[in-house]
């Protein structure tokens, strides 16, 4: 069971992501295309119950905090994207930035990440680019399918992005002590 203000500290992290999802909804026909509405849900359910309990494993927290960076990161300079609008600040800036310093400040089990984690943390953005292009959603003019060579080229980015967060999050753990009542 968490403390009373880890407890709370998430259920602000969901409050925020949901916050983003509805007001995104609001503004938008078809929102459960793009990544950022549907990582911002993921995140709302998600701390929703880590406010509950958090598991043994770090492995929940780093896939959602990779997925994150990679919506902070990538919104601004591939859709050239607007912080003007709410929802667009809540998905883009706030939410990813909670969750980056919930893996880093609030966590507990950080010595739990296992080499093999951040390539599994790749599944997940994985698959929505498989519907992406399978359904041709063509939601980000950035990421045009229709145009291999620049397509491939932004992937390559992205991926990196994603290793290198994954990585990053990883020799954080082996920096970090393994809690007294735990070993």
């Amino acid at each position: 069971m968490n403390t009373v203000p880890v407890a709370l500290w998430r259920l602000l992290v969901a409050t925020c992501a949901a916050s983003g999802v509805v007001l995104a909804a609001r503004e938008y026909d078809v929102w459960w295309t793009a990544l950022s509405q549907l990582a911002n849900l993921t995140v709302a359910v998600c701390f929703l119950g880590l406010a509950l309990r958090e598991p043994r494993s770090p492995w929940l927290r780093g896939a959602l905090t990779t997925v994150m960076v990679l919506v902070g990161v990538a919104y601004v300079p591939m859709q050239n994207g607007n912080l003007d609008q709410p929802w667009s600040l809540l998905e883009h800036v706030v939410t990813p930035t909670l969750v980056v310093l919930d893996f880093v400040l609030v966590g507990r089990n950080h010595h739990e990440v296992r080499w093999w984690h951040p390539l599994s943390w790749l599944v997940p953005p994985a698959a929505y680019l498989l519907w992406y292009v399978g359904g041709d959603l063509a939601v980000y003019g950035a990421l045009d399918a229709g145009r291999p060579a620049e397509f491939g080229q932004r992937i390559t980015v992205l991926l990196g992005l994603l290793l290198a967060t994954g990585y990053g999050l990883y020799r954080l753990g082996l920096t970090r002590r393994v809690p007294v009542e735990s070993r």
